[in-house]
């Protein structure tokens, strides 16, 4: 009969511990990524709302209320000055607010 070591255990838990550290950082440090990017996407398309409402604004036309894009609803609010569209993760100003 072959008796197992106690270290050899502790070392076997350890390693599974150290993996698992390892595992829940890579895991967190993905989803922040994900953040990032679902954010700067969807910034992406403000500014490109904001451009379209500028030249709308320039062909003397109104500008849209609602903007709905890849089932995302932006809110575009025209001033003499500024556009502002405001979108789910944040808002973008463009002009002089």
């Amino acid at each position: 009969m072959k008796l197992i070591k106690a270290e050899t255990g502790i070392s076997v838990l350890m390693t599974i511990s150290l993996f698992a550290i390892m595992l829940f950082s890579y895991n967190k440090w993905q989803s922040k990524q994900t953040r990032l990017a679902n954010f700067l996407y969807q910034q992406q398309q403000a500014l490109q709302i904001a451009e379209n409402q500028i030249a709308l604004k320039m062909a003397n036309r109104e500008c849209e209320r609602l903007v709905k894009q890849n089932n995302l609803l932006f809110t575009v609010q025209c001033n003499h000055s500024f556009i502002k569209v405001i979108f789910p993760l944040g808002e973008i100003k463009v002009g002089n607010p």
